[in-house]
């Protein structure tokens, strides 16, 4: 798993909360690769703290901007912070058994930042335009937000050098103008 502008949701506190989320998963994706069942615990010991925190401040996000899908959103982090546990505990057992436990942790915060975290995202966002453009009244202007994750699906088309983006001047002589 790897950070990109798609799972960026517009809100620094947040995104710097998945970046460390982000730079966890890694760390246990390596360890399990490497079969290293003690960075693979030391991991799981960072995160089950880290998230219970990050879960709170997403929690009092969602209820401050009164989001419809709070209710669920919380369920879903109540059964991951109950994997950090299974996983953790899964050290006194099997090595594999570790380590598929972090896997499967990893694999299921991934999933839930690029699905359940990003619909939280659109909707902050989205909340956010409505607001500025009903401030800005009929007819004004607005520099509005894009959606988060919708950056990464727009490239713009790259101009070839031999390929002017309109018709030289020397193309167009009045005559040629009506």
């Amino acid at each position: 798993m790897e950070w990109d502008h798609g799972l960026s949701l517009g809100v620094e506190r947040m995104d710097v909360e998945h970046r460390q989320i982000v730079r966890r998963v890694r760390q246990i994706a390596a360890a399990v690769a490497e079969g290293r069942p003690e960075e693979i615990l030391g991991t799981l010991r960072f995160l089950g703290p880290y998230l219970v925190q990050h879960f709170q401040h997403e929690e009092a996000w969602m209820a401050a901007v009164g989001y419809p899908g709070a209710g669920e959103h919380a369920r879903i982090h109540a059964v991951m912070l109950e994997a950090v546990t299974d996983a953790r505990e899964q050290a006194s057992g099997e090595a594999g058994d570790l380590g598929r436990a972090a896997a499967d942790l990893a694999a299921a915060l991934d999933e839930h930042m690029r699905s359940e975290d990003l619909k939280l995202g659109r909707f902050f966002t989205a909340r956010e335009n409505l607001r500025l453009l009903a401030e800005a009244g009929p007819g004004v202007g607005v520099a509005l937000t894009p959606l988060p994750g919708s950056l990464a699906a727009v490239r713009p088309a790259r101009l070839e050098p031999e390929e002017p983006p309109y018709p030289a001047a020397a193309a167009v002589s009045p005559r040629t103008m009506k």
